[in-house]
């Protein structure tokens, strides 16, 4: 068991959380904490306290770098669908039904993909 530096005068670790885990997300972790040059109880306790306090993204889109490329595409068609609608009403060139449902079937295919990952 890991010991506190004898200069230590924080707040000491006492209290327990126990997590219940899968054999491979515990190898995840561990091959993520040794990645790290961490323990692995340092390593998902910065997971858990950064999550809670910085907002920033700890797993998901981090992890999964298809899923980080798939959420830039979709970001992409937003944006451009955005683009359309705008000048479609500026203009009043409205663009045909069966274009704007091969648009939306393309999204709808892009979302399915995002939520299987």
């Amino acid at each position: 068991m890991a010991r506190y530096e004898q200069a230590y005068e924080g707040e000491r670790r006492t209290v327990h959380l126990g997590v219940q885990l899968t054999p491979s997300e515990r190898r995840d972790l561990e091959a993520a904490a040794q990645k790290a040059g961490a323990r692995l109880s340092q390593f998902v306790r910065e997971l858990c306290l950064r999550r809670s306090t910085s907002g920033n993204i700890v797993a998901g889109t981090r992890r999964n770098p298809d899923a980080k490329a798939v959420i830039n595409e979709l970001t992409a068609i937003g944006n451009n669908l955005n683009q359309l609608t705008r000048h479609a009403n500026t203009s009043g060139n409205m663009p045909e039904a069966r274009e704007l449902r091969d648009v939306l079937d393309r999204v709808k295919a892009a979302i399915e993909h995002v939520l299987a990952l």
